[in-house]
């Protein structure tokens, strides 16, 4: 940590207190100048509260009262802009929804707001060295500004002067993360805000798209055509009595921020190389099909999971981690037309045996408006233009 004293939160401004005594006054401590500190104090202390069960609330959440936490923090980096990112981090992560699902666009607009103001709290203007930017995150600080503005004006109902506000607001933070030279050739493909993707900047040069030709990308074509092997392992599954994939949750749990709560179940199969022994058993084709796949194996960035969507689930914008590509295979979609993926400005249907390729560094959400949980197959797997792994994919020309 950065010097300095460490303060504590209190209801009107910030108190100086000795480091013994910062834990007993409120839960975290924070930084009188090392905003990047105070994000991870905050962050850590409301992940707790949020994954942590509280009585009839098993569903990650905050109650009630670690909302008006949430608020007390809200309103003290609104007058101390070395709470700013904290304060927007909290709000983005742990305070888009109630309980019940209720999206809070108060909390959302001001997430939007006090991300902006972080840029302006610390040396992360365009022009300055790229080693500065990186080490204060400044891609995080602008790149969610211009996502939340971008998704404030989309949903904002009709096209009001709040609306306008915020496109306004999202376009002029739009051109000036353009100006940093670090992102000079990727912002040549960069459209609108919601174009703005971390895989252009990595393969600079290289082709950039939301949404891939599914025909085009082998292990696309191969998960369409190995969906009745995987459909009939998990039917199988879901057929046991005593609700056997819940449990498969239980015994290796996930943590799941961006879901309406308890909206977007997480089954590992493989993450990073670690495969779920216990759900091979159950699925054992399953598991030998994906190991014969070099782009999940040969890939560092490798996950693949099953993830059931509930009914009435959104998925906040948010952004992926490069390098790689992502794939959706609807292995159960009772209802069509149901349930989508937007990915930056395409959106395409779950559609059952048909798989969605997509680069998830692009601002993308998922939305589920049926009465019946679908059940896809969740890829990363390496970019075809990454030359650091043996994936036997080809980089496309264009």
């Amino acid at each position: 940590m950065r010097g300095g004293p460490l303060y504590v939160l209190a209801a009107s401004a910030l108190w100086p207190l000795h480091t013994g005594q910062a834990q007993k006054a409120f839960p975290f401590e924070v930084s009188a100048d090392y905003d990047l500190f105070n994000q991870g104090s905050a962050v850590k202390y409301f992940e707790d509260l949020f994954y942590e069960p509280s009585g009839s609330q098993l569903k990650p959440s905050l109650n009630e009262t670690q909302m008006e936490e949430v608020e007390l923090l809200r309103h003290q980096a609104y007058a101390n802009p070395v709470l700013a990112l904290a304060g927007a981090q909290v709000l983005y992560m742990f305070a888009w929804f109630r309980s019940s699902g209720e999206i809070l666009r108060a909390n959302v607009a001001s997430a939007a707001e006090l991300f902006e103001r972080s840029i302006f709290a610390s040396p992360c203007q365009p022009e300055n060295e790229f080693e500065v930017w990186h080490e204060n995150a400044c891609d995080i600080r602008w790149t969610h500004a211009i996502l939340l503005y971008h998704w404030l004006s989309q949903t904002e109902p009709g096209w009001s002067p709040t609306a306008q506000l915020y496109a306004r607001k999202s376009e002029d933070l739009f051109q000036g993360i353009k100006r940093v030279k670090r992102y000079s050739v990727a912002a040549e493909v960069w459209k609108s805000p919601a174009h703005i993707n971390f895989n252009s900047i990595i393969f600079a040069g290289k082709p950039s798209r939301p949404v891939w030709n599914t025909q085009e990308v082998p292990l696309g074509r191969w998960l369409e055509e190995m969906h009745p092997i995987f459909k009939a392992e998990l039917d199988a599954i879901l057929e046991e009595p005593g609700d056997v994939f819940g449990q498969l949750m239980q015994l290796d749990p996930s943590r799941e921020h961006l879901a309406t709560p308890g909206g977007w179940d997480t089954l590992r199969i493989v993450r990073y190389h670690h495969w779920y022994d216990i759900f091979c058993q159950l699925a054992p084709e399953t598991c030998e099909l994906i190991k014969t796949r070099p782009e999940i194996n040969e890939c560092k960035f490798m996950n693949v999971n099953y993830v059931r969507l509930n009914p009435g689930t959104h998925l906040k914008p948010h952004y992926g981690n490069g390098p790689r590509l992502s794939a959706h295979l609807s292995v159960k979609a009772p209802e069509p037309m149901k349930a989508a993926l937007t990915v930056a400005d395409q959106r395409r249907l779950w559609v059952e045996g048909e798989a969605i390729v997509f680069d998830d560094t692009y601002p993308h959400m998922v939305s589920h408006w049926g009465e019946q949980p679908r059940y896809v197959i969740l890829v990363w797997f390496c970019h075809p233009c990454d030359g650091g792994n043996p994936h036997n994919q080809t980089c496309p020309s264009e």
